[in-house]
């Protein structure tokens, strides 16, 4: 039956999918007749009243309305058939009717559960689940409209019932959307919206109540000055959620299971930070994305016990379906791992979308617990239903003041009854539900999940931005403020619900916003420098704008150049400021060459800024100077042989010139 309700949804939406144009051709011409549920006594006690009220939209105004009730269902499937309108059965009464109220009317349907009946009423000897119809006529008598919801009747004070215990988990989240810029974003509906459900919560906070809020909701309302997501004392158990929607066995399928335990410890800190109280990661309630490789990365982070969709649980191994959402089982992951495990109520939680009523389809929601109840009566009985994130807040706001009156025994009705539901945490539920077993072992239930997604370039994009991210932390031991924005963008670019190109524009933007950090680190785009002599030093100047302190690295080369200390320095900047590092040289030659410069992050693993320095030598190497010595030398014996040879010529000239005197 649970999966007849879904696979009814996935058919309804596969016709809309393939007739768009009839399916908005339709969706866009006015309802004539809007006949909706504005609120109903949840529950009914043997001698109470049973009310509901209704808005009567465009009904003309000499309309009637009448109330039909009809025998008690029997089954889950008898009442599936009721909630369409079909197979009603045997009409027990009809209340007289009555001309609509403006645009909103309310009927009254007194009950006992003996004779004589109450007047304009009717007596149910009997607790059930009773379907009522609730007609509107023309004045001529001609039916307008009518909508079928059910009185549920409490049994007796005095009856021995054991309620069920319920275990009610709230999920808070929407899909995450993108900027032109490649930021993942919320719109002002999506917050206010979730503003709403919170402060729905809040209300009724007396009402026992699991919360599944997805972190990057629950930050971005938060950051958006909204206080409704930070309870004045948290006393709500809150489940541990990745921080955004995830496709877990698509990453795992990609190699790519360490992000699974990422997101879910980076969702804890935002949940521990804005409810002031740690999630449990104990227990969680899983999506059919999470496989058994995905459950093994999960059991590594703690978690022991979980809650699935009853439609997981493979049909060839149930026997009997309410005992399977009454009872607790066990599950196995991929390599064995055992975890205690309850079905989600698939059939209430699917009531609360598949009407466009919402008030409506939060007592389709409680006249199927009640029915699961009839069905598995008992002590140790528990069920864990979910209220999907696409819920209505006034479907939320109805379901949860049932829950409450359900607690109450149906005092709100006038009359009390035996309860037949017990409101509890998932903690409790597991606790109070006995296990299903075979042969005096626990039941082992086989289970599905989905079919990983080929994720395309996405996953290899993802592995470099987290290892870009190392390298920055490394950079920035004190920089968690600049940080924590960027892998609050890469972790979002996981998000399950968006496209492959959206990913990509995500990742893009988180990459840009870490370059936008590391251009903050430069060097200077010039720079020339003389050495007169083999060995020196070259000043280079490294300027630093970020407000943090930056640890690099530096990583010197030049083909004319010897580096006594080493080609690499790793060095401290201070913040806002400049920081200056000699490079101690030698050189091989004279004339200019280049030195190339790289900072990167600590250990080298991300590059941050480069810059060639142009070198001039003008020392002579070691071959130059032995050259010149003997070159000198050379000239020097040349000019002495040259001296000595110029006087001894100059000598004989004059001792071979005659004597004045002898001439004459």
């Amino acid at each position: 039956m649970m999966r007849r309700v879904l696979s009814l949804l996935g058919i309804v939406t596969l016709l809309f999918v393939l007739c768009p144009s009839e399916a908005n051709a339709q969706s866009t011409q006015p309802t004539t007749h809007q006949l909706k549920l504005v609120g109903q006594t949840p529950f009914v006690g043997p001698n109470g009243t049973f009310t509901a009220e209704l808005s009567t939209g465009s009904l003309p105004a000499n309309a009637k309305l009448s109330l039909v009730i009809y025998g008690p269902v029997t089954t889950r499937s008898r009442l599936d058939r009721t909630i369409a309108g079909e197979q009603l059965g045997n009409a027990l009464f009809s209340t007289p009717s009555v001309s609509i109220n403006s645009n909103q009317t309310t009927l009254s349907l007194p009950i006992k559960d003996q004779w004589p009946a109450p007047d304009n009423g009717t007596v149910l000897t009997q607790s059930g689940v009773y379907p009522v119809s609730i007609e509107a006529t023309a004045a001529n008598g001609s039916r307008l409209d009518s909508i079928v919801t059910h009185l549920l009747r409490l049994p007796s004070a005095t009856t021995a019932s054991t309620p069920l215990v319920l275990a009610t988990t709230a999920v808070i989240d929407t899909p995450l959307g993108v900027s032109r810029e490649g930021s993942p974003q919320l719109s002002d509906t999506q917050l206010q919206r979730a503003s709403e459900q919170f402060r729905i919560l809040a209300s009724t906070s007396a009402t026992p109540l699991t919360l599944a809020a997805t972190p990057f909701l629950v930050q971005a309302l938060a950051e958006s000055g909204d206080s409704s997501a930070r309870p004045d004392v948290q006393t709500r158990q809150t489940l541990s959620r990745p921080y955004v929607a995830i496709d877990a066995a698509s990453l795992a399928a990609a190699g790519r299971e360490s992000v699974i335990t990422q997101e879910y410890s980076a969702g804890d800190n935002v949940l521990a930070s804005t409810f002031e109280a740690a999630p449990d990661r104990k227990m969680l309630v899983l999506d059919p994305s999470v496989n058994g490789i995905a459950l093994d990365q999960l059991a590594r982070t703690g978690t022991r016990s979980v809650v699935l969709q009853s439609s997981q649980i493979r049909s060839s191994t149930v026997t009997d379906e309410s005992a399977v959402l009454t009872q607790r089982f066990v599950i196995e992951s991929a390599n064995g791992t055992s975890f205690a495990a309850m079905a989600n109520d698939d059939n209430a939680s699917s009531r609360f979308v598949l009407t466009t009523d919402p008030i409506l389809g939060a007592h389709h929601a409680l006249a199927e617990l009640m029915m699961l109840h009839e069905e598995q009566p008992g002590a140790n009985r528990g069920a864990a239903v979910t209220i999907p994130a696409a819920t209505e807040p006034a479907a939320m706001k109805e379901f949860l003041n049932g829950l409450s009156t359900a607690s109450a025994a149906g005092a709100a009705s006038g009359s009390l009854g035996s309860p037949v539901l017990q409101p509890v945490t998932l903690d409790e539920l597991f606790t109070r539900t006995a296990v299903a077993t075979t042969a005096q072992k626990p039941v082992v239930r086989e289970w599905t999940s989905n079919d990983p997604i080929d994720l395309g370039t996405y996953p290899a994009l993802l592995e470099q931005a987290q290892w870009n991210m190392i390298g920055l932390r490394s950079m920035l031991p004190e920089g968690g403020e600049l940080i924590t924005p960027i892998e609050r963008t890469v972790l979002a670019s996981a998000e399950a619900t968006l496209s492959s190109a959206a990913r990509v524009a995500v990742i893009d933007n988180a990459d840009q916003q870490r370059r936008t950090l590391t251009s903050a680190i430069s060097l200077p785009t010039s720079q020339k420098v003389t050495l007169t002599s083999s060995s020196g030093k070259i000043p280079l100047v490294i300027t630093n704008a970020l407000p943090v302190t930056a640890l690099v690295r530096i990583t010197v080369s030049s083909p004319k150049l010897e580096f006594p200390d080493g080609t690499t320095y790793e060095i401290v900047l201070s913040p806002s400021n400049t920081t200056r590092t000699d490079i101690e040289v030698t050189t091989r030659a004279s004339g200019a060459f280049p030195l190339d410069v790289e900072v990167s992050t600590g250990g080298g693993g991300l590059p941050v800024a480069t810059s060639r320095i142009d070198v001039r030598s003008t020392a002579i190497s070691g071959l130059g100077l032995f050259v010149s010595i003997l070159a000198g030398l050379f000239l020097l014996v040349w000019w002495a042989r040259h001296f000595r040879h110029s006087r001894r010529a100059r000598a004989l000239v004059a001792t071979d010139e005659p004597s004045p005197t002898s001439g004459g």
